[in-house]
């Protein structure tokens, strides 16, 4: 961010420290965005980005950051983000874990279709307009999906039809299978998966129904529709964080509560430790989902309740920790309130965005009975200012 007559300009392709000569693409009421088009004075962090499409395509926003950077800004952003909304963090212990793998991370992602049917593309959304653009790779993708991309092309062009504009991408089987859904539904003709699975390099083999994903010695089935966390390599470090504190014994003599559950990848990891596991899940497929995990993993311990969140949460018995995994938008105001009135001794808090995080804990903990013990920022998405953060939090 730079500042130009007392007004803030968000300057794309800018590092802090920087002096750059960029150019005013959008102005608002209130600030204005810009995107540099020269380096003056290059900050030391500075790398070239390997992308041939960043700065065009919308995807990615930090490649022209060493990594270390991205990830210290991550941590400075949440940092803020809490500070404002009235938590202090000074005796907090706040630590960071930095992705195995800052490319090839994303085991799902959506490609939109590019130009006309006959000689189609596929590629993502540019960055500062409504307009798609063709790309012949991404870098932040699975490998199998890098390597099937020529093989959907060539299906998209000869089995597609025009209502057809994205193909949502899922890779499972160890990296083997890719789980190709058109959208709208229905928009490929029969021969599509013929076409593609020609194509496919070896050993990877297409599927249009489900595939499976394992974590640790578990197992699970994934459809389009189900939330799946697109970075799998970093699942052992979000969900044993959160195994690690609530400990082994967790919730002794009580219930645990894995809310926002989804398909149950991290209930039934709970389930292994804990005594009881109640997962809530409002979507009445991923609700399915999760109960068959639990039966396919044979975790009789792991209860299954369909409903929202803010319905079902007041109504569980013996409480003893509550697991808090949300959308965006982070949790209802009826769960922050019923939490602050009646919650559990322990609540673990993952988040994917800083805001609704500060927003929910500023009345779990700046209002309400809650002290925040721990923060741990583990980056799920580099490249991106996206961030996954746990916080551990206790019952004064």
């Amino acid at each position: 961010m730079a500042h130009h007559d007392g007004q803030p300009v968000f300057v794309h392709g800018g590092l802090p420290g920087e002096r750059v000569a960029a150019r005013v693409t959008r102005v608002r009421s209130r600030h204005a965005f810009a995107a540099v088009e020269r380096v003056l004075t290059a900050s030391p962090d500075r790398v070239e980005a390997p992308c041939p499409y960043y700065g065009t395509c919308g995807g990615c926003h930090w490649q022209h950051a060493a990594y270390p950077r991205q990830l210290a800004i991550k941590e400075q952003v949440v940092r803020q983000a809490l500070e404002r909304a009235g938590l202090d963090l000074g005796t907090v212990a706040v630590d960071r874990v930095a992705a195995p793998a800052p490319w090839r991370y994303r085991w799902r992602g959506e490609f939109h279709r590019v130009g006309a049917l006959a000689d189609a593309e596929l590629g993502f959304t540019a960055r500062d307009r409504y307009q798609r653009i063709p790309v012949a790779d991404c870098l932040i993708h699975h490998q199998t999906i890098a390597a099937a991309l020529p093989a959907l092309r060539e299906g998209l062009r000869r089995a597609g039809r025009e209502a057809l504009t994205t193909l949502h991408l899922t890779v499972g089987g160890g990296g083997t299978e890719l789980l190709v859904a058109p959208r709208p539904p229905g928009a490929t003709r029969s021969g599509f998966p013929t076409v593609v699975a020609a194509r496919l390099p070896a050993p990877i083999r297409l599927t249009t129904e489900a595939t499976a994903v394992r974590y640790r010695d578990l197992e699970f089935r994934v459809w389009p529709e189900a939330f799946l966390q697109v970075n799998q390599g970093q699942l052992p470090q979000l969900y044993e964080t959160v195994v690690d504190w609530l400990g082994v014994d967790a919730a002794p003599g009580g219930t645990v509560v894995d809310a926002y559950a989804g398909i149950g990848i991290l209930s039934c990891r709970l389930a292994q430790t804990a005594g009881r596991v109640l997962a809530i899940e409002s979507n009445p497929m991923a609700a399915r989902l999760c109960r068959l995990h639990a039966e396919l993993n044979q975790l009789p311990n792991l209860h299954v309740q369909g409903g929202t969140v803010e319905e079902a949460l007041p109504r569980a018995e013996a409480v003893g920790a509550v697991v808090l995994d949300p959308p965006r938008a982070g949790c209802a105001p009826a769960v922050t309130g019923w939490l602050a009135l009646a919650g559990p001794p322990v609540v673990v808090y993952i988040s994917c965005e800083p805001a609704s995080l500060a927003r929910d804990l500023h009345c779990l903990v700046a209002l309400g009975p809650y002290q925040l013990q721990r923060l741990r920022v583990v980056d799920c998405f580099p490249q991106t200012y996206h961030v996954e953060t746990v916080a551990l939090l206790t019952r004064r």
